[in-house]
C-alpha cells in the first residue's frame, strides 16, 4: 500500500472520534430498550475497528521499517501470549468463568493499548499543519454533539439518570454516568483549547458557546470526578492564556482579542461558580456527607453494643468492613471503594500463584457477583496479575514518565507551553483513572485519552541535546 493511502488512513481514523458519541448513544438507549442483550453496537463497532487499527498499525511497520517498529510487534507478540495465558489460567482456576464476560474485559483492557500505539502511527502519518487543524476541531466537535443530545434531553425530559436512586444528575441518553462525566474532564481543557485558537486567529467568538455548553454537561452530569476535572481545566485555561499573552501578544490586534477570550473565559468561570449552589454535584456532596456521618454513628453504636454477636445482618457487617469511614475525607474521595480492594486483595492472597501472575480475570474470584475496585491501576492488577500487569502497564508508563520528564525539564519550550492544555487533559485522566476508574478500561473514554497521549508523545522532541546523538539518529529511531 503507498504512503499517500496510510496518510488517507490516518484521516480516517481520526475523523472516527467524531463517531463515539453516536456510538455511546446508540449504546445508552439499546441498553434501556434491551437490556439483557449484552453485545451492543458500542462494542461491536468499536472491536471491528480495534482489528482495522491493527492492521493499520501492520501497514505502518511495513512501511517505515525502523528500530522502535521492531519493539512494537515483540511487544504485540507478548501481549497476545499473556492474554492467552490469562484465559487458560482462569478457566482452570477460577470458580465462575464466563466466557464472553472475560473475553469482554480483555478487549475492553487492551483498548487503550491499541488505540496509543495506533495513534501514535496516525500522528506519523500525517503532517504537524494536519495535526494542528483536525485534532482540536474533531474533539471540539464529538463534544457538541454529547452537548447537544444532552440539551435535548434535557428539553425533553427523557435524560436517563446519573444514579439510580437519591442523588441527582442526568446522563442525557448516554449510558454510563462515570464514563461520560471522564470524557467530559478529558476533552474540557481541548475545548477551551479549540475555542482560544479559533476566536484568537480568526475572530471565531461563537466557538466559545461550546466551552460554555461542556460546563453546562459537566454540572447536569453532577459526578464529583467531572466536576473537579472541569476546574482544573479552567484553572490552568486562565494559565494558558497568561502564557499566551506573555510569548506573543506583541500587536494591539492580538491583545484585543486576547482581553475579548479573558472576559469570556471569565464570565463562563462566574456562570460555574454562580450555578454551583444549586448544581447535581452540590446537592450530591451533601448527601454523600450526610450518608458517611450516619454510617459513622451507626458504626459506633454497633461497636459498643454488638462487639460480642455473632448475627450480623448484612449492613452491619457492611459497617464493620469498610475502613473508610475514619477519614471522611477518603470516604467522599473513594466512595466505597476500598471496601472492594479489601475483597479483591483477599481474593488475590488466596489465588495459586498461576493466577498471582497472570491474573484472575474480570470481578476476581468471586462466586456470585463479579466486584471490581473502580480503580483503573488495581483492577488491571487483579485482573492480570504481576507479570500481565507490566505488560498491559508498561507503554503507558513509559509515555507517561516521558510526557513527565520533557514537561517539568523543558517547560520554557514552545512545544510545551503550546501544547499544555493537551498534558492538563492527559493528567486529569491520569487522576481520573486512578481514584474514580472508568478510564482506562472503558474504551468510550480510553480513545480520547490514549489518542491525546499518543499526540503529545509524538511530538518534536525537545530534549535530544541530552543524548550524544544527532538528529538524524532520533528522526530514524522515531
Amino acid at each position: 500500500m503507498k504512503t499517500i493511502d496510510t496518510a488517507k488512513f490516518s484521516v480516517m481514523l481520526l475523523i472516527y472520534i467524531l463517531m463515539q458519541p453516536v456510538l455511546d448513544f446508540l449504546t445508552g438507549w439499546q441498553t434501556r430498550l434491551m437490556p439483557h442483550f449484552a453485545l451492543t453496537v458500542g462494542v461491536v463497532v468499536r472491536a471491528i475497528m480495534l482489528v482495522v487499527i491493527l492492521f493499520f498499525i501492520y501497514l505502518s511497520i511495513k512501511q517505515r521499517s525502523r528500530p522502535i517498529d521492531r519493539y512494537v510487534q515483540i511487544y504485540f507478540i507478548l501481549l497476545a501470549v499473556v492474554l492467552l495465558i490469562n484465559l487458560i489460567v482462569n478457566k482452570l482456576n477460577k470458580p465462575v468463568f464466563a466466557t464472553f464476560t472475560e473475553v469482554a474485559a480483555l478487549f475492553k483492557s487492551v483498548h487503550y493499548l491499541v488505540i496509543l500505539i495506533g495513534f501514535y502511527y496516525v500522528f506519523c502519518n500525517l503532517t504537524k499543519n494536519q495535526i494542528q487543524q483536525l485534532l482540536p476541531r474533531i474533539v471540539y466537535w464529538a463534544e457538541m454533539i454529547i452537548n447537544a443530545v444532552m440539551l435535548l434531553a434535557a428539553v425533553t425530559r427523557t435524560g436517563f439518570s446519573t444514579y439510580p436512586q437519591g442523588k441527582l444528575g442526568q446522563t442525557g441518553w448516554f449510558n454510563a454516568g462515570n464514563e461520560l462525566g471522564a470524557i467530559l474532564a478529558i476533552t474540557f481543557p481541548l475545548v477551551i483549547l479549540y475555542a482560544f485558537q479559533s476566536s484568537q486567529q480568526t475572530g471565531r467568538y461563537w466557538s466559545w458557546l461550546g466551552v460554555a455548553l461542556a460546563a453546562v454537561s459537566v454540572i447536569m452530569v453532577g459526578t464529583k470526578s467531572c466536576f473537579y476535572g472541569m476546574i482544573i481545566g479552567l484553572v490552568f485555561a486562565f494559565v494558558y492564556q497568561f502564557i499566551f499573552y506573555k510569548r506573543k501578544a506583541n500587536t494591539r490586534k492580538i491583545k484585543r482579542n486576547l482581553m475579548i477570550n479573558f472576559m469570556l473565559l471569565c464570565l463562563i468561570t462566574v456562570g460555574i461558580a454562580g450555578t454551583y449552589p444549586l448544581s447535581p454535584v452540590r446537592n450530591n456532596s451533601i448527601i454523600q456527607a450526610k450518608i458517611i456521618k450516619e454510617n459513622q454513628i451507626n458504626k459506633l453504636r454497633l461497636l459498643h453494643r454488638k462487639k460480642h454477636h455473632k448475627k450480623l445482618d448484612h449492613y452491619e457487617k457492611f459497617l464493620l468492613k469498610n475502613q473508610e469511614l475514619g477519614n471522611p475525607l477518603l470516604a467522599k474521595l473513594l466512595s466505597g471503594r476500598t471496601n472492594y480492594f479489601v475483597f479483591n486483595s483477599q481474593n488475590f492472597k488466596k489465588a495459586p500463584l498461576s493466577q498471582k501472575l497472570f491474573g484472575m480475570g474480570y470481578g476476581s474470584n468471586y462466586r456470585k457477583h463479579p466486584r471490581t475496585v473502580e480503580m483503573d491501576w488495581f483492577d488491571l492488577f487483579f485482573q492480570f496479575g504481576i507479570i500481565g500487569f507490566v505488560v498491559i502497564i508498561l507503554p503507558l508508563l513509559v509515555a507517561i514518565v516521558y510526557l513527565v520528564f520533557e514537561f517539568f525539564c523543558y517547560f520554557t519550550s514552545d512545544m510545551v507551553q503550546d501544547n499544555l492544555l493537551y498534558y492538563v487533559a492527559v493528567a486529569i485522566g491520569i487522576f481520573m483513572s486512578l481514584l474514580a476508574g472508568h478510564v482506562l478500561n472503558a474504551p468510550a473514554v480510553s480513545i480520547y485519552f490514549s489518542m491525546i497521549v499518543a499526540y503529545l508523545v509524538k511530538q518534536p522532541a525537545v530534549n535530544r541535546r541530552l543524548f550524544n546523538v544527532n538528529n538524524k539518529t532520533i528522526n530514524n529511531l522515531l
